[in-house]
This record gives structure tokens, sequence and C-alpha cells, in this order.
């Protein structure tokens, strides 16, 4: 049976001021993504082999942790400010809990979703004088990722 792959623009990023206490009820999109790195877990990983191991290493997972990437184009003017890169820039900017967005990421089929708290960083890119403005962002997690299925 040959394989359909899915494409990586299947997915759509939901960002949210960070509030203290409740996860927020409201969730801004971001456009003009052009490149996104879903959720990637990591393992921290630690030697657990001992002498009786032999030649052979051991290791076992001690932590989990999770970043999303992804470049989008920066409109022209402020004026025309898209409002989810607006949240990440002013994240970008802040260090602490003023560095925090809550974040929804889903497929859009619906059926794979993943959300939580992270924190944000927001770099304009530089280029040619033909070169379209853009902004690389990051979002490294801060506890669980868990899953989300939109309603």
């Amino acid at each position: 049976m040959p394989i359909t792959p899915g494409l990586v623009s299947d997915w759509t990023l939901e960002v949210a001021a960070y509030t203290t206490g409740a996860e927020p009820t409201t969730y801004t999109r971001v456009y003009g993504i052009t490149n996104y790195t879903p959720p990637g877990v990591s393992k921290s990983l630690e030697d657990d082999s001992d002498f009786d191991s032999g030649a052979w290493g051991s290791q076992t997972a001690t932590g989990l942790d999770y970043e999303i990437s992804g470049t989008v184009k920066v409109p022209v003017a402020t004026a025309t400010a898209d409002p989810g890169q607006a949240i990440l820039r002013a994240a970008g900017k802040g260090v602490g809990e003023d560095g925090y967005v809550h974040f929804r990421t889903v497929k859009k089929d619906g059926a794979t979703g993943h959300k939580g708290l992270a924190d944000a960083s927001f770099t304009e890119g530089g280029g040619a004088r033909t070169d379209l403005t853009t902004a690389e962002f990051t979002l490294a997690g801060r506890g669980a990722l868990a899953d989300y299925t939109p309603a």
C-alpha cells in the first residue's frame, strides 16, 4: 500500500498572552507561517550502566522537554501587524513570566494537537535588499506538553 505523506502546512498555531492560574479562553492564530516544526519531545538521558554491564552501556530517561519553532513573514507596517505575531514579539522581549505564552497547535484534520506553556523567542531576520521580512520564533516548553483535540 503506498503511503501518502502529510504536509507540514497542515499545522496551525494559536497563542495567548500568559495569564497566571487558569488557562485562557481565547487564543489568537499566528498567520504568515512559512516554516514550522511541531513539538518535538527530547529525552534527557543518564548513563545507568555498572561494572556488571560489561562493554555495553545503558541509559535511562530522567527528564523530557520540547520545543516548537518556525519562520513567519512579517507584515510591512505595524498598522497591519498580525495579532498572533504581536503576542510572540511582546513575549520575545520579556523575561520570567513576561516571556511566556500559552499555545495550542493542531493539525488541520483536528485529530492531532498539543497545548502548553512556553517561553517565547521572536527574532526578526535580515537579508538582501530584495528579500521579504521574516522572523524566527521558538517556543521552549515549560512543563508538560498536553494532548489537545479541538471541540
